[in-house]
């Protein structure tokens, strides 16, 4: 998760009416909005095995699902939804964002053919890309800077629980409908179990659209045109630098793809190799999300803190770049490990590696950016890295199998020479920016 295109006024400004605890709950009812968001967007991870058998799907079919479907709208829309909320009732707009995004979700349980399939993952992402902007404004405006970074961590830690539930709990769920052939309403309309799967994810948002209705829009501390004159303002900024942001940006982009690519098929990995239902894998991803997820993000932002303190050069590519080789190690680990015992073993330091180089990816853009212009910056970088990651990643994995066309372990494959070719790109380019990076950031900070 990352920050939006929030004014520096509002940052520093806290709303005068209300202070408290008030803003806890803002916090609290946001996180809940990121939980039914990831659920939603991972949701069709876990059902990509049974989806792929009903429908006849290639694993490019089931990368573009995964990835391209979704990042394409989410990012197209993520920046001038940034606006939108700059300009707007922002708990307004949440509210329009999740009813669309879980609507698409439920319409995916219709879905007859890829076409449609594909249609809802367009809707998801575009429901989805209001969140993190109109999220970020209203903890600015409620949270004094002193207590902001608390704020936001509540609503970062919707991105651990939605990871949990769509596998852990969607796991426990798929077993459920399973044992009962399905899922059965009134009147007599019935559901296969991955169709009742997002049906179930979809309506997980009514408790959430409740709870924003005691959301308050607080008071603007500056008129629409000039919110709207600074975000001009902040993307002349970004584009006018863009040669100096490029070397971070495509580390970071490359870094997203070697995440993306093993998690979006990590339950294809364990029902392939491994013998696992689709639900016994969801459970087993959910419970290795929920606890090596946070552990590596809380390591990860330790270790580039510490990096810096020692004066490392371009401490956030090196993150990066490290990380890189571990990526292809562990990869390869989880997608050819003769057991399931190790291929858990290597899965769950994978997603520990993955989430170690989270802060690095986030952090660095801020460090060459001067304060003003850190919220476009952030959306800027979170537009880039989630095209590339779910853009890329997902689909050129699904490509590799489809043609190598060497059974279950043609998605192994696949998803090694990713990691192999994105670590070709990250080490030279983090090693020969470091001291550039070095030289920006320093620039940025007198």
């Amino acid at each position: 998760m990352t920050a939006s295109i929030v004014p520096d006024a509002e940052l520093r400004t806290v709303a005068d009416h209300e202070t408290g605890g008030y803003k806890w709950y803002v916090a609290v009812v946001l996180c809940f909005a990121h939980t039914v968001a990831i659920i939603d967007r991972f949701v069709m991870v876990l059902v990509a095995e049974p989806l792929r058998a009903t429908m006849h799907l290639s694993d490019l079919q089931l990368g573009l699902l995964q990835g391209t479907g979704f990042a394409l709208l989410y990012c197209g829309f993520a920046v001038p939804l940034g606006a939108v909320a700059d300009a707007t009732n922002r708990r307004n707009l949440i509210m329009v964002g999740i009813s669309l995004w879980s609507l698409a979700t439920i319409a995916a349980a219709f879905a007859t053919s890829f076409e449609t399939l594909f249609a809802t993952r367009f809707l998801v992402g575009m429901g989805e890309a209001c969140l993190v902007p109109a999220g970020m404004s209203l903890l600015a405006a409620y949270f004094a800077p002193a207590n902001l970074a608390r704020g936001t961590a509540i609503f970062g830690m919707g991105a651990n629980f939605g990871l949990g539930f769509a596998f852990l709990g969607g796991g426990a769920l798929l077993s459920a409908l399973v044992a009962r052939g399905g899922l059965t309403f009134p009147g007599g309309a019935h559901f296969e179990p991955w169709e009742g799967i997002f049906i179930a994810a979809g309506l997980a948002a009514v408790p959430v659209l409740i709870l924003l209705l005691w959301l308050r829009e607080p008071p603007r501390t500056q008129p629409a045109s000039a919110r709207m004159a600074a975000l001009r303002e902040g993307f002349a900024f970004i584009l006018a630098n863009l040669r100096g942001y490029l070397p971070f940006l495509v580390v970071g982009a490359m870094t997203a793809v070697t995440g993306y690519s093993v998690t979006s098929f990590s339950s294809s990995l364990f029902v392939r190799m491994h013998g696992l239902s689709p639900a016994e894998a969801g459970k087993l991803i959910g419970l290795v999300g929920l606890l090596a997820g946070p552990l590596g993000t809380f390591s990860g932002g330790y270790a580039l803190d510490r990096l810096r303190a020692r004066g490392v050069d371009g401490a956030p590519l090196v993150v990066m770049g490290v990380g890189s080789v571990f990526a292809v190690i562990l990869a390869t680990g989880t997608s050819f490990a003769s057991s399931l015992p190790v291929a858990t073993g290597f899965f769950c330091l994978f997603v520990f590696e993955s989430t170690f180089v989270l802060p690095a990816l986030y952090v660095g853009m801020q460090l060459l950016t001067p304060d003003r212009f850190r919220g476009i910056a952030a959306s800027f970088n979170m537009m880039v890295y989630t095209l590339a990651g779910l853009g890329l990643g997902p689909p050129v994995v699904g490509a590799i199998s489809d043609r190598l066309n060497l059974g279950d372990r043609s998605l192994g494959f696949g998803i090694v020479i990713v990691e192999l070719a994105m670590v070709l790109i990250i080490l030279p380019v983090a090693l020969v920016s470091r001291r550039g990076f070095q030289a920006k950031m320093r620039a940025v900070t007198r």
